[in-house]
């Protein structure tokens, strides 16, 4: 089997076991995840890199309000699989629907340069735990990390992400820091 296949089998896969798990179990994951991370937001004012979750996914949105010192910025997808990020204060009024259903920061809302991100906290299906990532197979991410040239870059996985190894291509970034629960 190809690579390309592998990689979707696993990720459909790895999905149907998030799609099962229970919001209030989400819920749990995220807040410990953001406990996790809370010494990584303590000090200085960062520019920090979030993602607007599915309802699937670790939810880092109330990190606006638990550590309001940072400036916070969220992706937009653009034409040619390329993102750019966006200044977001107030999840609730900052939002439009984006592609594929994702929240995308509304148009008027400044962006940022990807050298100037301090912290990136990457999204994923799934990882493992040498820092092997699997997305959603669109290589957003891995088109942007690499003009991150100042960022920490790490992920958080619920342990229903987590998986002992991952089909790999050239042009997959590995996640230097990941925090998960299992």
């Amino acid at each position: 089997m190809s690579i390309p296949n592998s990689k979707q089998e696993l990720r459909q896969a790895v999905l149907a076991k998030l799609r099962k798990t229970s919001p209030e179990q989400v819920a749990e994951y995220s807040a410990r995840l953001r406990r996790l991370l809370s010494p990584l937001l303590q000090g200085q004012m960062q520019h920090i890199a979030l993602y607007a979750p599915l309802p699937h996914e670790v939810n880092l949105l109330p990190l606006l309000e638990e550590h309001p010192r940072h400036r916070y910025y969220f992706p937009r997808c653009l034409p040619g699989r390329r993102l750019s990020f966006h200044h977001v204060q107030h999840a609730e009024q900052d939002f439009i629907p984006g592609a594929m259903g994702i929240p995308a920061p509304a148009e008027n809302l400044p962006g940022i340069q990807p050298q100037e991100l301090q912290l990136i906290i990457v999204p994923g299906v799934a990882f493992t735990r040498t820092g092997q990532r699997l997305g959603y197979g669109g290589g957003f991410y891995d088109r942007y990390l690499p003009q991150c040239t100042q960022a920490r870059i790490i992920a958080l996985a619920m342990p229903e992400q987590m998986v002992p190894h991952l089909p790999t291509e050239a042009h997959d970034l590995s996640i230097p820091t990941l925090y998960t629960l299992s």
